[in-house]
């Protein structure tokens, strides 16, 4: 089975790979733009818990010596 013809002419303009590149930027950024909100959530979510973890350790230490 072969594929029907473009029904776009041979000499039709396509964008060059330098133009495409450029809006793909334009339109997305580059993986730097983009937020870091829920990793900075992530890491805070993780620093409150292991300080929280490391209290309550030293409570439970403190209050079995007793």
């Amino acid at each position: 089975m072969t594929t029907p013809p473009s029904p776009d002419p041979p000499d039709a303009r396509r964008p060059s790979r330098q133009e495409l590149d450029r809006q793909v930027r334009e339109r997305y950024g580059t993986w730097r733009d983009q937020p870091r909100g829920l990793a900075c959530a992530v890491i805070a979510a993780f620093m409150i818990l292991t300080t929280a973890a490391f209290v309550f350790a030293v409570v439970a230490v403190v209050t079995a010596m007793r």
